[in-house]
Formats: C-alpha cells, sequence, structure tokens
C-alpha cells in the first residue's frame, strides 16, 4: 500500500518535468514568441572546437520562412564579437553585395554583437517582411529594420546555400 500511495507523487513529477513549456526560463525573448515550439538544434563546430548550440523556435512546430522565428544560441565557448563579426562578414561576402552595402550590415553588427562567455545565450527574433532584434542574455537587444539585411544575416544558418547544410537541416527539423 505503501508504493501506491507514491505513484500520485511520481505523475506530478513526470508532469512537471515532461509538461513544462520550452519558453519556460527564456524570459529575455520570449515575450515576442508566445508558447513556442522548438523545431530542432545542432552544434556549430569549427575543427575540433564545439562553438555553439543553435536552437530553432517557432510559433508551430514547422519551420516556415514567412512566420516569425527565434534561432537561439547557446555559447559553449568564450567567443569575441570580432570573431562573430568577421565570420558573419565572411559569409555576406559570398553574396555579391556592393562594398557600400557590405560597410553599412558591418555597422548594423557593430552595434548587435558583443563578447559572449561560455554558458551565456544570444537569440535572432526574424521577423518577414520587418527584419531582425539581436538579442544577448537579457540586457541586450538592438532591432534592426532592414529586410534585405535581416534575410541575408539569417540565411548564413536557415538558407539554401547555407556553408553548413547539415546543421541547417538539423536545426530545421529534417534530421534529428
Amino acid at each position: 500500500m505503501h508504493n501506491i500511495a507514491k505513484i500520485p507523487f511520481l505523475l506530478i513529477v513526470i508532469s512537471c518535468v515532461f509538461f513544462i513549456p520550452v519558453s519556460q526560463g527564456k524570459g529575455w525573448w520570449d515575450e515576442k514568441l508566445k508558447n513556442p515550439f522548438l523545431i530542432g538544434e545542432g552544434v556549430l563546430k569549427v575543427f575540433i572546437w564545439d562553438i555553439y548550440e543553435l536552437r530553432l523556435f517557432s510559433k508551430t512546430n514547422i519551420y516556415d520562412r514567412n512566420d516569425i522565428f527565434v534561432l537561439e544560441f547557446e555559447y559553449l565557448r568564450d567567443t569575441s564579437k570580432a570573431s562573430v563579426i568577421k565570420a558573419s562578414i565572411v559569409e555576406l561576402k559570398k553574396l555579391n553585395l556592393s562594398k557600400t552595402k557590405l560597410e553599412k550590415w558591418e555597422k548594423y553588427l557593430e552595434k548587435s554583437i558583443k563578447d559572449m562567455k561560455a554558458g551565456e545565450k544570444a537569440a535572432l527574433l526574424f521577423r518577414p517582411n520587418l527584419g531582425i532584434t539581436f538579442y544577448a542574455s537579457d540586457r541586450f537587444n538592438i532591432t534592426i529594420d532592414n529586410v534585405e539585411f535581416a534575410n541575408s544575416y539569417i540565411d548564413i544558418w536557415l538558407g539554401e546555400n547555407t556553408a553548413r547544410p547539415k546543421l541547417r537541416k538539423q536545426i530545421t527539423g529534417q534530421i534529428k
């Protein structure tokens, strides 16, 4: 009889563990995307180093480029602002942008990206036909209302021609 009394308690514990919304604890960006679904996740590796874990969240359980979504980064190692900007510019140069546009976009990155420590989180809130908001932890957010920049920047990870197609498939839920 004693073990039977433990069953309701175990059911409550299991409910708490398995039915907590994904957004719980993300308070710094989830006000923009209520009750988000985790679409997929993966780790960006450079040579032998894991740089960050990526998670893609959406309002539905399917990735749709024409709907609002959040791409969350959990840094696994200290990463400098300069290295993120440099890597971003390398990817953006592949788009054959004009020098003027590339310089303008580099200024966007300068004001939107910060040094990150291992364990810290950042996120990109993508709003189709509006722009992109950069979040870092709970104290930093910058919105860039430039649709072309937003699409090009998010394409680094989610574009059809990304340099990391396997990672794209993982975070868009195409492969686990």
